[in-house]
């Protein structure tokens, strides 16, 4: 009686270990995602866009050279060149005069918009950076959900499997004692009810297990998961953390100074435009050329536009305004999830601690009431139910103490940024 006692328990306590050479790592798991996940090539692609767009921007303020050419046929002969003093009987004239040359135009004042063109152009190109790092952050965090959910429920599943096997051999042991007498076929068929639960629950979790190795999968950018590997660090965090520092702060301060130098882009209108332009080329005609250049300044002023630029300045003063409350509502909300991350990670270590303690009085529970069953002073109900409150202590244990890492993540993951 001793011996099946012993073996009961062991069955109940044993871990199955099962090593899968093809497992993959948390780290590994991260890596590869950082190389093939679309969010993060998108996010990449999008960090050059705007790297190319800061390039146009500072090159319009060299101006652009054009290569001309025209052919042009007269109804009357016209000169090959301007006429000026003195005028002789030689001056070459056709029908028929084409021309090639050079154009080189340049905007010499436009009031600073050029300047502020390029400034936005550069904060696009920070913020561009920071949405790619906050990609990053965010997969990671993703993956990490994820993966501890998946060795979370393996490790459930262990123990639902030893679970199962108790179950298994209580059912052959009762049944021993049913056939001898010794046990009414009521017991019996409460352990095989529980059996079938337990069987049922294991396939839960296999199937659960399944989905999340293919979202794991999904999201690292490969076609699927064979296994994952047991985390065993801890996860580290800090619980005094500047929030000025996040990517999240950051990107939503880029913004406001993105929409300041908009204002002043704006308020460009209110300036005259002072352009250069220049020629260099020749005419042709009857085998004759003819250089010419030319370079002039222009200035363009707009006067009265029924006012278009006081709605275009009041337009960006608006736009300017928005993403100030959006920097003060990203600081408070940031605020806001520190202190919850942080109550949570509290709670959920308090859960872990909760969690053992009531694992160590299910276990003496159990391990009593298989005595009571076993002298016939207690009724297979009662095992059964210490069985199953012993069996789910095991499985919220287990939860609590992956939950507790997936919280530790999530707060890594929304205070990430540039220390």
């Amino acid at each position: 009686m001793v011996s099946k006692k012993i073996n009961f328990i062991v069955l109940i306590c044993v871990s199955v270990i099962t090593v899968n050479i093809n497992a993959i790592t948390l780290d590994e798991a991260i890596e590869t995602a950082l190389k093939k996940s679309p969010e993060i090539l998108i996010q990449k692609q999008k960090l050059l866009e705007a790297h190319q767009e800061k390039r146009v921007k500072k090159a319009q303020n060299f101006g652009k050279i054009n290569a001309v050419g025209s052919y042009t046929r007269y109804n009357i002969p016209r000169t090959l060149t301007p006429i000026v003093p003195p005028i002789t009987p030689d001056v070459v004239s056709s029908r028929e005069i084409s021309s090639a040359g050079l154009i080189y135009e340049v905007l010499l004042f436009n009031g600073f918009a050029d300047v502020s063109s390029v400034d936005i152009a550069e904060l696009g190109k920070k913020i561009s950076n920071i949405n790619l790092s906050l990609t990053k952050e965010q997969l990671i965090y993703n993956i990490k959900s994820l993966y501890f959910k998946i060795v979370s429920l393996k490790n459930q599943k262990t123990s639902a499997i030893s679970y199962q096997r108790a179950l298994e051999k209580l059912y052959k042991d009762v049944k021993k004692e049913v056939e001898v007498g010794k046990k009414a076929k009521i017991d019996l068929l409460k352990v095989s009810s529980e059996l079938e639960n337990a069987s049922f629950n294991v396939k839960s979790i296999e199937n659960s297990i399944k989905t999340l190795k293919a979202k794991l999968a999904s999201i690292i950018g490969v076609d699927e998961i064979d296994d994952v590997e047991s985390v065993n660090d801890d996860e580290k965090f800090s619980a005094n953390v500047d929030l000025r520092n996040s990517y999240t702060y950051k990107k939503a301060k880029f913004e406001a100074q993105k929409s300041k130098k908009a204002i002043r882009k704006a308020k460009s209108l209110y300036f005259p435009k002072i352009g250069l332009n220049t020629y260099y080329g020749s005419n042709f005609a009857k085998g004759i050329q003819e250089e010419l250049w030319q370079a002039g300044i222009n200035i363009n002023w707009r006067l009265y536009d029924f006012g278009y630029k006081d709605a275009q300045l009041q337009k960006a003063k608006i736009a300017h305004m928005v993403s100030k409350l959006r920097l003060k509502n990203t600081e408070l909300k940031l605020k806001s999830d520190i202190i919850d991350a942080n109550n949570r990670i509290s709670t959920a270590i308090a859960k872990v601690q909760s969690a053992k303690k009531q694992l160590i009085l299910l276990k003496k529970i159990k391990d009593t009431e298989y005595i009571k069953y076993e002298k016939g002073i207690s009724d297979m109900y009662d095992l059964l139910y210490a069985i199953a409150k012993y069996q789910n202590a095991q499985s919220s244990f287990i939860e609590a103490m992956y939950d507790l890492k997936m919280q530790k993540a999530y707060l890594n993951y929304i205070t990430a940024g540039e220390k």
